[in-house]
């Protein structure tokens, strides 16, 4: 059982009167009302009242004493965590010459009356370059392992191309064709694809063909589709002259080699390739004819996040004494990061060059000569090792101290974070630094991933699993600890570890499965007619021997209802910090896995009767808010009272959502007179509203989690 709370005086303030009372017949037995209405009681109930407030503020030594134990074991309030965007730099023109976008570019959202600006800084050089298309590739059918390439190369690039067909005579799915682009990479570039195609009917709709262009991807290996521009697409289908495509290649696009023949040819590589027809989608009656193939670059896109760098702030000079702390002119403060030159300089004494100083945790691993500082990165303050006396009366010194009358000088550190930062689409369109021949920048996908710094209450919570851990990750809970540890922003995390016999995916509707990626698809693999439930598949995902998987939910906004896939994803620093974390403290036979879970969007519509027309705002209102309380991967939740008034710990991991659960909680609203039905739809797609069939139930499997899409409450 847990310790109870500890209380240097357990009296109360009834037992300070009762004891008073006590000691009446020995001081003054000439008193001998002693009831309430008595002017003396009275007096004796305010002394008690005094009394009792001073054992109170005496009783929360305790909780002083806790968080001094908890800052002395090492636990400190984690730093804030920036949101992350990615901004496209758009040109004026096309330009002859590369131009190099440097890190530290600044750029920000409008300030308005009401809400100040929020600054968002480059984390690395982004070059715009001239790309050079020197490959045109075209093949029948792309979709094999190795597919057999017609070089049109030759043809594509001479000074009075023919008219080339890009597809068969007849098109069919997997019909490609390939442009290839050397010296330059052209990766992060936004380029312009010149397609001057012959105007010939084909039997498409020019406003949605059947083709997905693609660019090969260093992270998942395989091929992905590639971004187009918004409206930058007027090329009607390969149908219209002098058309052009505006694609944003991500900065994952690699070289590759394409073998035609015994000829292999190296290069950055995109690809259009002909898909099967959707419904009501026409496809090719004949193929598209290029006249002309060309290239150039219009602009450029890369990771900003809501920061500001600030360089060179001289911090004071050194008193030569151990434990020296400055107080930097900005909070909070991101984590230092020395490989990006966020490092102290200590210079002038005598002709020596200047010192360099490395940020570390703490002190515990330091020697007397490590030229190491520590940074508070929520008050902001910088300090140097401390010496600690031992009993026998000698000084161990951790870390060096800088020498007496040197400037301390930070180079480098990035103040910001925060849920601020979290800004939506096309909201971070100012640019601050002025870069030549740049004419706008842009964020076509909202800011994600900021966080605000850890509360005190959060880290009193925190402080005794870290004690349990003890800075090791053995169980399954020494690794959920820590990667809650490791950076903050983590919401929840789940350590999955190999089982004897982990639980297969099951998800049940009428005529519907899960094929295990979070669609669904038509099938009758059997049925259940105990419930009425048919088309009951099951996958089994296994966890190898060895390796420890741990699913991480970041945080995300309270007030956000609809949550899309890129606010539930893992940045690029929370992967790197967790990782890094986990790494010197794991078993060195264990293999650690960090992804996301499975996400699955999901869809409420339900009929409801009120007591009255009167009351159908309100309870479309409340049953909106129960709706999106429930089914949500942090706050949601069931709740047995079922009033889904306070944020909840999250949808649990790998629980199914049954129709009837919701039933329960639409009759429990006031003003609702019954329920006439509710109609549990999957979203395939998010982002488009994309609906798969009416299920019964959705089973996300072991690591599979909820999410509200849209609900629809309708009355009858």
């Amino acid at each position: 059982m847990a310790l109870p709370n500890i209380r240097l005086d357990e009296r109360t303030f009834q037992d300070f009167v009762d004891e008073a009372k006590l000691r009446i017949p020995r001081y003054t037995p000439e008193w001998t009302n002693h009831n309430v209405s008595d002017p003396g009681v009275t007096l004796i109930e305010l002394f008690a009242y005094m009394v009792d407030q001073m054992l109170y503020q005496m009783n929360r030594v305790p909780e002083k004493n806790y968080r001094a134990f908890l800052d002395m074991i090492g636990v400190k309030l984690l730093p804030p965590i920036p949101a992350r965007a990615d901004v496209t730099f758009w040109l004026s023109a096309a330009q002859p010459n590369s131009i190099t976008i440097p890190r530290g570019t600044e750029v920000a959202t409008v300030r308005t009356e009401t809400e100040a600006a929020q600054i968002f800084t480059t984390e690395q050089d982004i070059a715009i370059v001239r790309p050079n298309l020197k490959h045109v590739l075209t093949t029948t059918n792309c979709e094999v392992e190795k597919p057999v390439f017609a070089d049109l190369s030759k043809k594509a690039t001479d000074a009075f191309p023919p008219a080339l067909a890009i597809f068969d005579a007849q098109p069919q799915p997997g019909n490609a064709f390939y442009l290839g682009f050397t010296e330059n990479s052209i990766a992060s570039n936004t380029l312009v694809l010149g397609l001057d195609c012959e105007e010939v009917g084909v039997g498409i709709n020019p406003a949605n063909p059947p083709l997905l262009w693609e660019y090969w991807d260093s992270k998942e290996v395989k091929w992905m589709t590639l971004e187009i521009a918004p409206r930058g697409d007027n090329t009607e289908g390969l149908t219209r002259h002098f058309g052009e495509l505006q694609v944003f290649v991500p900065s994952s696009c690699i070289q590759t080699v394409m073998t035609i023949g015994e000829d292999e040819k190296l290069a950055w590589w995109l690809r259009c390739r002909y898909t099967s027809p959707k419904a009501n989608q026409p496809g090719y009656s004949k193929s598209p004819v290029v006249r002309r193939f060309s290239a150039y670059t219009i602009g450029g896109t890369v990771t900003a996040t809501h920061s500001q760098i600030i360089t060179e702030e001289i911090l004071g000079r050194s008193s030569g004494e151990p434990g020296q702390r400055f107080k930097l002119k900005n909070q909070p403060v991101l984590t230092l990061k020395p490989g990006q030159g966020e490092i102290i300089m200590c210079s002038g004494q005598d002709d020596r060059p200047a010192e360099i100083w490395l940020p570390v945790e703490d002190f515990s691993e330091s020697g007397q000569h490590d030229r190491h500082f520590v940074c508070d990165y929520i008050n902001g303050e910088i300090s140097f090792g401390p010496a600690i006396r031992s009993p026998n009366g000698q000084e161990t010194q951790f870390g060096a101290v800088p020498p007496y009358g040197v400037e301390i000088r930070l180079k480098a550190y990035r103040t910001g974070g925060g849920l601020d930062g979290n800004v939506g689409s096309e909201t971070v369109n100012v640019l601050k630094t002025s870069i030549p021949y740049v004419d706008r920048v842009i964020n076509y996908r909202p800011a994600v991933g900021g966080h605000n710094p850890e509360s005190l209450e959060h880290a009193l919570l925190r402080g005794p699993r870290t004690l349990r851990a003890r800075n090791r990750a053995v169980t399954a809970e020494d690794f959920e600890v820590l990667t809650r540890e490791a950076t903050g922003g983590v919401a929840r995390v789940r350590c999955l570890t190999p089982a004897a016999l982990d639980r297969p995916t099951i998800t049940s509707s009428a005529n519907t499965s899960s094929n295990g990626n979070g669609s669904y698809s038509n099938g009758a693999n059997g049925s259940n007619g105990a419930n009425g439930i048919t088309g009951m598949t099951a996958q089994v995902q296994r966890v190898e021997p060895g390796t420890v998987m741990l699913m991480v939910v970041p945080e995300v906004q309270a007030d956000r209802r609809e949550l899309l896939p890129e606010d539930l994803q893992i940045s690029n620093d929370m992967y790197s910090s967790i990782m890094n974390h986990l790494d010197s403290r794991r078993l060195l036979t264990t293999t650690v896995q960090l992804i996301t879970p499975q996400y699955y969007w999901v869809t409420v519509q339900s009929w409801v009767k009120t007591i009255n027309p009167y009351v159908n705002e309100q309870v479309k209102r409340q049953a909106e808010e129960r709706l999106y309380r429930l089914i949500h991967p942090v706050f949601g939740g069931p709740d047995p009272k079922l009033r889904f008034e306070k944020p909840g710990e999250g949808w649990p991991f790998g629980r199914p959502l049954y129709n009837t659960e919701i039933i329960a909680l639409l009759y429990n609203i006031e003003g609702v007179e019954f329920v006439q039905k509710v109609e549990l739809y999957p979203v395939d797609d998010p982002r488009q509203g994309k609906f798969k069939q009416m299920v019964e139930r959705v089973d996300p499997g072991p690591r599979g989690l909820l999410c509200s899409y849209r609900h629809l409450i309708h009355f009858i």
